[in-house]
């Protein structure tokens, strides 16, 4: 019988594993390095280290902090870790002075036990993430002193006011705002267009393919409007002249224009419908009990405030439980109370 240490696939997982642990200490030796080099040549101007990695609607709804990080820290260079797919969430923000690729969460775990920035905010919660290789979880000691978990943290607040606790700012609220580069793209209709997304991260947010199809059907029917489905994968089946699947066909800056020239979001709880709050695209989004929350809030600024979005909860249950009806129902107020929404103040 082969020895197992003659394995071809064991030698190749160890050749894996320790390529990985070289790529994240290069990734943090440099970064030290160059953060060294910044204090030494710039000493007025402090380093401030955020990290964020994932995910988009974290990354989103966190947007706030930047300012108020630049208001705390007024000659500060604002520096975010973050993962390579999501860097056009803020590669074009004006606050951002270097925005830093998390090569693996090895790199972001040497950050945590030892940096070279004046100021240093990890905002991801405990219990969240762990290296695929070495198991070694990230851990958050800022969010185990305020309390901040898995478990509670939509039991008081929203995902910026933790960010905010984390990032050292107390409790804020704002309107977040996403920044894109000035070029022209082509979208997929003339004239308006509707937009959906209805996969989530986690499916007990989502609502059943049936419903979407009716709802899709029935706006057609009412409005004359077209609609655009954007997402990764599992896109809806259903044909129609005016409807577009434009799933697992966009990155992540193509859906931001989308998102932003759209004249109506319809969604549930997920990253492009943070997207959208950021633009302040009129809305309808489903919602429903998630995890250890029977019911949250999880935006800050228009979609917090209720001006331009209807947020339709299920009061004792998942949001797929939401009844048709019900979501029609909205949608034709949602719409009606939108026809002014040109007197709402920076509108798209």
């Amino acid at each position: 019988m082969p020895s197992i240490y003659l394995s071809t696939a064991l030698w190749q997982f160890k050749f894996r594993k320790l390529g990985y642990l070289f790529a994240g200490l290069n990734a943090y030796i440099q970064l030290c390095a160059w953060a060294i080099f910044q204090r030494v040549f710039q000493p007025s101007r402090p380093l401030v280290g955020v990290l964020l990695a994932q995910h988009l609607g974290d990354i989103v709804a966190s947007e706030p902090i930047i300012p108020a990080l630049q208001k705390k820290y007024p000659e500060a260079k604002i520096i975010w870790i973050i993962q390579g797919h999501f860097r056009p969430l803020l590669e074009h923000h004006p606050g951002i002075y270097r925005l830093v690729t998390e090569e693996n969460m090895l790199f972001s775990y040497f950050l945590t036990k030892w940096n070279p920035l004046q100021h240093f905010f990890n905002l991801h919660l405990n219990e969240l993430r762990k290296d695929p290789y070495f198991h070694i979880p990230l851990e958050n000691e800022k969010a185990k002193e305020l309390n901040i978990n898995i478990h509670n943290y939509y039991s008081q607040h929203n995902l910026l006011e933790n960010f905010s606790q984390l990032a050292g700012l107390g409790l804020i609220a704002g309107q977040p705002t996403l920044y894109l580069p000035n070029k022209n793209f082509p979208l997929p209709f003339k004239g308006n267009y509707w937009l959906i997304h209805r996969i989530s991260n986690d499916p007990c947010r989502e609502w059943t393919d049936e419903n979407w199809v009716k709802l899709i059907q029935a706006a057609i029917q009412e409005w004359d409007v077209n609609v655009v489905e954007i997402g990764t994968n599992q896109g809806l089946v259903f044909e129609h002249p005016k409807f577009l699947s434009l799933v697992g066909k966009t990155s992540v800056e193509d859906s931001l224009f989308l998102i932003k020239s759209a004249s109506f979001f319809i969604g549930i709880d997920s990253g492009p419908t943070h997207c959208a709050n950021a633009f302040q695209i009129p809305a309808l989004i489903m919602l429903g009990e998630f995890a250890d929350f029977k019911k949250y809030m999880s935006y800050s600024g228009a979609y917090q405030l209720n001006q331009i979005a209807s947020l339709v909860h299920h009061e004792n249950g998942p949001a797929k439980e939401l009844s048709f009806d019900l979501v029609w129902t909205k949608l034709q107020t949602a719409v009606e109370v939108n026809h002014i929404i040109s007197e709402i103040p920076n509108h798209k």
